[in-house]
């Protein structure tokens, strides 16, 4: 016995003690346990949470066995067409467990069309680049869609190099805006046949990533789009050569087929990601909402970075809520006298209610376009208000947000993902810069569930059509309910990262200790809970189940879960 076990440590590369107990500190015995096996089984080097989570959610050998023999109950047929394929990727194919599927190779993407029009099978299988699929891939895909009239088909993937599997990329369900963003589909598709036929013009004049270009001219027609949370393929290199011009022409031609006006496609931080700077059809008034209760310091700090801000036709509503220092009094007379765009408005309820609060700076406000801010808010971005109106204009989008850090630049807010902690939590946070992966997305504009109250901008029409924040929610909750309202209207909730703010929030605030706080949170607790569980039960369509819910980073979750 002594001696397997010291094969199984010899066999992930553990010969040192202290590490062995460290890797048992992270991931237990049971993952140690699992790393060895999953060693065993494939041959392959893995040293981290993401070996158990193979060895809990992938097939064993036994397992591929007994799909080779599984008879899909509609006779799904498939045709793979190559394009020049490597070796890896056309040996993994002849490997795959579900056998009805043809493989055509091409020479040149100008051959889909007349392959796709001649094709007898179900669906069409697209894969390109130095990738390798898992031998289950098209078995998935195929159970996937057995019960459901799915139009086009993506997977998760990882990295493969010198036989050791690493840095899963557990990708979001279908987001337009995040597509737009950065190529996250990546290099397989499967599509139905018969709706290529029938819009057989998109597979004319397809880019060099002819995924990435038919991800985008489906979704334009179509929003049958099934996401498999599965890794069904490797990149087989850890940095694929990405052909940014082709994919500034391909994120061009979808803006332009779809109507959205813009003025140039910048590069993001890292290659492969985007930043679409949108026309501003026209000005109109922005009124910026600030509830405030003394903390001139804040307030003043807040009211001078919005000062700096390029766009003009705003106006500042700070709504005072109970003040008792003088000093604040003195200051709203000195701001409105200097500022002609600000104005103090008294809120007339002698109690705390956040929603009742920003509800009556709403309705005090001028503006075509609200912007709710806390009075300890710092504005970064001089041209913030241009950031948040190119997404806000938008008739599909209900909400924008804007990425927040604590003041040692620590993310504060990055996102909402529903879920978090059984309820919902803010993406990344407390992640520092050196931290940042391109598969993180802290760095793109991307559709997700919900953002922060602490500085969002919506339509002020809009705002009142969903009557507001709910005054029930006096202090917890009420922004992602109201983004969920705004989500149930079929209205897109959108992230923005290139608007940066301080958001001089303490990290270590703590809970309410009054027992009337602590009753007034449960009771808030209860009702949002009673209003989505559904929602938060289903799971957040922008958060891979692949990931922890238990924390805001990004972690894997690698107990048994497909």
């Amino acid at each position: 016995m002594l001696r397997k076990i010291k094969k199984l440590i010899k066999a992930i590369n553990l010969t040192n003690f202290k590490a062995i107990l460290r890797y048992i500190k992270h991931n237990g015995f049971k993952g140690l346990y699992t790393t060895c096996i999953n060693k065993l089984r494939f041959g392959k080097v893995i040293l981290d949470e993401y070996a158990t989570w193979i060895a809990n959610n992938e097939p064993n050998k036994d397992m591929l066995e007994k799909q080779k023999k599984y008879v899909s109950c509609q006779d799904l047929k498939f045709e793979v067409i190559l394009n020049n394929p490597s070796e890896p990727l056309k040996n993994s194919i002849k490997e795959q467990t579900y056998s009805k599927f043809k493989i055509t190779e091409i020479q040149n993407k100008e051959e889909y069309k007349s392959v796709v029009q001649n094709s007898e099978s179900d669906y069409i299988l697209f894969a390109l680049g130095n990738i390798e699929l898992l031998p289950f891939a098209v078995y998935e895909i195929v159970k996937s869609i057995e019960y459901r009239d799915s139009i086009m088909i993506y997977s998760d993937n990882d990295i493969l190099t010198e036989g050791t599997r690493k840095k899963p990329h557990f990708k979001p369900g279908f987001a337009r805006d995040t597509l737009v963003s950065q190529n996250y589909i990546g290099n397989m598709l499967a599509v139905k046949t018969n709706f290529l036929k029938i819009h057989s013009n998109l597979l004319e004049n397809l880019g060099n990533q002819i995924v990435y270009d038919l991800a985008f001219r489906i979704s334009e027609k179509t929003r049958k789009i099934e996401h498999i949370q599965k890794v069904l393929y490797h990149e087989l290199e850890e940095n694929m050569p990405i052909d940014v011009s082709d994919e500034k022409s391909i994120i061009k031609n979808h803006l332009n087929r779809v109507g959205f006006k813009f003025e140039e496609i910048q590069d993001g931080k890292f290659v492969g990601q985007y930043h679409v700077i949108y026309t501003l059809e026209k000005t109109p008034k922005i009124s910026i909402i600030i509830p405030n209760k003394d903390h001139i310091n804040d307030l003043e700090k807040c009211i001078n970075s919005i000062l700096k801000s390029t766009y003009k036709n705003y106006e500042v509503v700070v709504v005072e809520n109970n003040s008792e220092e003088k000093q604040t009094k003195q200051y709203y007379e000195k701001i409105q006298k200097e500022n002609s765009n600000i104005k103090v408005v008294n809120n007339p309820i002698t109690y705390f209610n956040f929603s009742s609060i920003v509800n009556f700076g709403v309705e005090n406000a001028s503006g075509e376009y609200i912007v709710l801010l806390n009075n300890d808010i710092e504005i970064l971005t001089n041209n913030w208000l241009e950031e948040m109106l190119m997404y806000a204009q938008r008739p599909d989008v209900g909400i924008c947000g804007v990425k927040l850090y604590f003041d040692d630049r620590s993310i504060q807010h990055a996102g909402v993902t529903i879920g978090t902690r059984g309820l919902a939590g803010h993406r990344f946070r407390e992640m520092t810069e050196s931290q940042y992966h391109n598969r993180d997305y802290i760095q793109i504009v991307q559709n997700l569930s919900a953002v922060t109250a602490a500085c969002f901008m919506i339509r002020k029409q809009l705002y009142l059509d969903l009557l507001g924040f709910d005054e029930k929610l006096a202090v917890a909750f009420n922004d992602v309910d109201f983004c969920l309202k705004v989500r149930t209207a079929k209205y897109l909730i959108v992230y923005n990262p290139f608007v940066e703010a301080y958001h001089y929030e303490s990290k270590s605030r703590g809970a309410d200790e009054t027992e009337e706080k602590q009753k007034r949170f449960s009771n808030e607790y209860e009702l949002f809970v009673k209003r989505w569980s559904k929602v938060i039960g289903k799971g957040d369509p922008y958060y891979n189940k692949n990931y922890r819910l238990d924390t805001d980073l990004p972690k894997i979750n690698y107990n048994k879960i497909l």
